[in-house]
């Protein structure tokens, strides 16, 4: 989150951890407030590296199947065993 400021540019940001939940599993899902965000994001991040990433390779940034908030939030509470933690972004 250092390297992705949230300036209202998104509100909902989905970090999937390990099973025993010591480590993420390295890719997350961001919703963004405006398409223009979005695509901004796209272009300034596909294919660029993280400063503090272990994983050895880019981001490859692709577009969800589930789109909007609401969408995403009921998408994560229809799946058994995902425990939801409420933080401001």
């Amino acid at each position: 989150l250092e390297e992705w400021p949230n300036n209202g540019t998104f509100d909902f940001l989905y970090l999937p951890l390990s099973s025993k939940g010591l480590s993420n599993l390295s890719y997350c899902f961001i919703n963004f407030t405006s398409e223009a965000f979005a695509a901004a994001f796209v272009q300034q991040w596909n294919g660029a590296w993280l400063a503090r990433s272990r994983v050895r390779q880019p981001l490859n940034i692709a577009y969800a199947v589930v789109q909007g908030l609401l969408a995403n939030l009921a998408s994560l509470k229809s799946k058994p065993g995902r425990q939801l933690r409420s933080r401001r972004c």
